[in-house]
């Protein structure tokens, strides 16, 4: 009886000392990310990246700023205290709430264009859900009770910090790609994928182009930009989407072509250098437009992402979105600490 009671509040503990170490984490992650944020938009406002966390794009510079390094402080103390007082819990408690609320606002926001089909989702669940749902979880849990390993759990919270960060960055990968934000703009980018040696596109590169030429034909926008690199073959990616794209109709006049497209962000310097454009239409597969959205605008190109339509499930996507996720860490994050570090 003894050993049965000795072992069910060793068990309780566990499940407690766990508890803790996933709020931790999650705490620390946060605060760390909004700091960075923060100090990046002093430094290079257009690297700044918090509206993927949450959307501040609507407050003022300097109050943003305030804002941001506020709350990032206030969960960072929390996250690294194994036993944080009373006024940090309450700041940070006031900080989660906060977040809260705002990241509840973009939701609503989501649904509205969801109701008046602005835009559509195979997924329809916003990301700021996600966001709203951890900050009212760190905000309302217990911060006060001792732990009896802190060292335990200080390792345990190192160990679940990157499992946190790749369930965000899977939550955005999957999330925003599986929305379709189509609107007029003055131009459709298709990107590349493979193109086999014998000049016949892959699947995916034919659902890509084929999306693209489907927004040409609703009139969302007057021309295609076909960007990619080299095929298998001596055709490259951009030759055979705009055949493709001359046999669904597409008149050759209304097709450009961007043969450096080697990877996403030539495809954006491409059309730096090379185009005058408001807005822009980009087509890819879901799990890439995370990656396309944050570095087309951290070029100041204004983007909005649709998703292309699959004629059947890749075999190879769990791998795709997987090598996604990593990707768009580097690409989040990378630029960023260049920034930083100078």
């Amino acid at each position: 009886m003894l050993a049965f009671i000795k072992h069910s509040r060793e068990s309780a503990l566990l499940r407690a000392e766990v508890y803790c170490s996933l709020a931790r984490a999650a705490t620390s992650l946060l605060g760390c990310a909004l700091l960075i944020n923060a100090l990046v938009g002093l430094l290079a406002k257009h690297l700044d990246a918090t509206e993927w966390i949450i959307d501040l794009r609507g407050m003022s510079g300097p109050l943003r700023v305030v804002l941001l390094f506020a709350c990032g402080v206030a969960f960072t103390i929390v996250g690294l205290s194994s036993k944080p007082g009373r006024l940090p819990v309450m700041a940070m408690r006031v900080a989660a709430g906060s977040i809260a609320i705002v990241a509840c606002i973009d939701v609503a926001r989501f649904y509205s264009l969801l109701a008046s089909s602005r835009i559509s989702s195979e997924l329809p669940v916003p990301f700021s859900l996600f966001v709203a749902g951890i900050a009212a979880w760190l905000g309302l849990r217990g911060w006060s009770s001792t732990i009896s390993h802190p060292r335990g759990v200080a390792v345990l919270t190192l160990a679940v910090a990157p499992v946190w960060l790749a369930l965000f960055l899977l939550g955005q990968v999957v999330l925003f790609g599986s929305t379709n934000y189509a609107r007029k703009a003055d131009a459709i980018v298709v990107l590349g994928a493979r193109v086999y040696a014998d000049g016949t596109p892959s699947l995916a590169l034919e659902d890509r182009v084929g999306t693209g030429v489907h927004l040409y034909n609703e009139g969302l926008a007057p021309r295609l930009i076909m960007s990619g690199g080299p095929g298998d073959g001596r055709i490259s990616e951009p030759v055979a989407m705009k055949t493709l794209a001359e046999s669904l109709g597409v008149p050759s006049s209304a097709i450009l072509l961007d043969e450096g497209g080697l990877n996403t962000e030539k495809t954006a310097e491409y059309l730096v250098a090379h185009g005058r454009l408001s807005r822009v239409l980009a087509v890819s597969h879901g799990y890439h437009l995370a990656r396309v959205k944050i570095a087309f605008e951290r070029r100041g190109i204004r983007v909005s992402t649709v998703p292309a339509d699959e004629s059947r499930m890749l075999t190879r996507k769990p791998l795709f979105v997987a090598r996604e996720v990593v990707a768009l860490g580097v690409y989040y994050f990378r630029p960023m600490l260049r920034a930083i570090i100078g």
